[in-house]
């Protein structure tokens, strides 16, 4: 089918399947090999619509009653811009639906790996919040029954100042056990589905979330080491044997027959090194023994809390700035022993300890609510911790929200801290901020947990 064929031109209508609201198309927005998405007017208010291509329809046959399903149940979280309303055009074969419109800052997660100038560069911790964002997402789809089937970097969408995420082609789930429309994206399916034993569920969701966060973390696939360096031509076998008959993990502490290899992935051993023995034990998990065994597989809960406390831990080395993360486990020392880049002593970041988190602070970087409280809003920052301009080696916290803190430093009288003032952290300081209670103190004296 041409373009022509398939494009609605500007101003069609379109109503809902009662025929008592309308709407009109306004222009599109982009074409896949299922449909295209355009923007739409419906009752007055800015939707987009994805109006599926004729052909898609007599070949998906269970995708009206998919979507019909979706619309019922609704959204199982607000960054899924899930299906609102079933359209039709009067005398069209085809149908389409509604979902919200896009904010036009979203960007495809496929710029974290696109070459630059078009790649979108996040901080560790902004990274680990993205992962945090889509574990929990899928963790409501999966808790109402439902399976993805299709999990990968072209459905999400990334706000890369937010670090906020939208999972788009919701039209892809389905009930958790009934039968699958689609296989899958290459080099995200589970190894069950690349043998073609098993059809897309839940288990294999898993794995192929545990891929996406490796690609988030270390822009690169968990099974591409030395084997898939060694291939001369990628073709269907080669493919078949790195992914689906004899899968090894690149950082599988028993076998490194696929280990990684210089200086090819120099890049991805420095961040394996920098990270925590929570998130490496997560992946180590994933691509060893979940490789084979889907009851093995780490479970979305399990990821959200450990990215969760990822994100605030990270800090920059003072050497040479490269970003690692502050021990989650009980025991841990605080800092690592060696950069994951420098190789160095990293050097030791301020801690701020609450009820709820242990947060490294380091220049630059800005707390949110929910970083503090449990409910918190994810997006506001309330402080952010700035550098003196001519002694890098202290450090404030200034106040970015509109309430005025209380400060109280040992041995001397409570200070109140006004929006927009900063106070110099000191090892015992302590702060009433943001409806809970924390204290500034030397990483040495921190306990793992609180």
């Amino acid at each position: 089918m041409s373009s022509a064929e398939a494009d609605l031109a500007p101003g069609t209508r379109f109503e809902s399947r009662n025929g008592l609201r309308s709407g009109v198309v306004e222009q599109l927005l982009g074409a896949g090999g299922q449909g295209a998405v355009y923007q739409v007017r419906y009752e007055g208010a800015p939707f987009a619509l994805k109006w599926y291509h004729p052909y898609y329809v007599q070949i998906d046959t269970s995708l009206h009653d998919r979507l019909t399903q979706a619309v019922a149940r609704g959204a199982p979280d607000a960054r899924f811009l899930w299906p609102l309303e079933l359209v039709n055009i009067p005398g069209e074969q085809s149908f389409g639906y509604l979902m919200a419109l896009r904010d036009a800052n979203y960007v495809g997660m496929r710029d974290l790996i696109a070459p630059p100038p078009q790649r979108v560069e996040l901080s560790l911790a902004q990274r680990t919040q993205v992962c945090e964002h889509i574990a929990h997402c899928f963790l409501q789809l999966h808790s109402r029954g439902f399976c993805y089937q299709d999990i990968n970097f072209g459905n999400i969408f990334l706000h890369p100042e937010r670090a906020d995420i939208l999972i788009c082609d919701n039209d892809n789930v389905n009930v958790d056990g009934a039968d699958a429309s689609i296989y899958g994206t290459r080099k995200f399916m589970a190894p069950e589905v690349v043998r073609r034993e098993v059809l897309p569920s839940t288990n294999t969701d898993l794995f192929s979330m545990a891929v996406l966060f490796f690609y988030i973390l270390f822009g690169w696939h968990p099974l591409d080491g030395r084997r898939e360096a060694d291939v001369r031509m990628m073709n269907a076998e080669a493919e078949m044997s790195l992914y689906g008959t004899e899968p090894l993990f690149i950082f599988d502490p028993e076998n490194n027959a696929n280990g990684p290899v210089s200086p090819m992935h120099d890049a991805i051993l420095y961040r394996w090194r920098s990270l925590s023995d929570t998130l490496r034990a997560l992946f180590i998990r994933s691509f060893t023994a979940g490789l084979f065994s889907p009851k093995d597989r780490v479970l979305e809960w399990e990821w959200r809390a450990a990215f969760a406390d990822s994100s605030r831990r990270v800090f920059a080395c003072v050497h040479c700035g490269y970003e690692n993360l502050v021990g989650l486990e009980s025991g841990d020392t605080l800092t690592p022993a060696a950069c994951g880049y420098c190789g160095t002593a990293p050097g030791a970041p301020a801690v701020m300890v609450s009820n709820r988190a242990l947060l490294a602070l380091t220049p630059g970087s800005e707390l949110s609510e929910d970083q503090l409280l449990e409910g918190g809003a994810a997006v506001v920052s309330i402080a952010r911790i700035d550098a003196h301009p001519e002694q890098a080696n202290i450090l404030g916290l200034r106040n970015l929200s509109a309430e005025t803190w209380r400060a109280e430093v040992p041995g001397f009288s409570a200070t109140p801290i006004e929006p927009g003032k900063t106070i110099r952290l000191l090892h015992g300081l302590k702060l009433d901020m943001a409806g809970t209670s924390v204290r500034i103190v030397n990483p040495k004296d921190a306990p793992a947990h609180e």
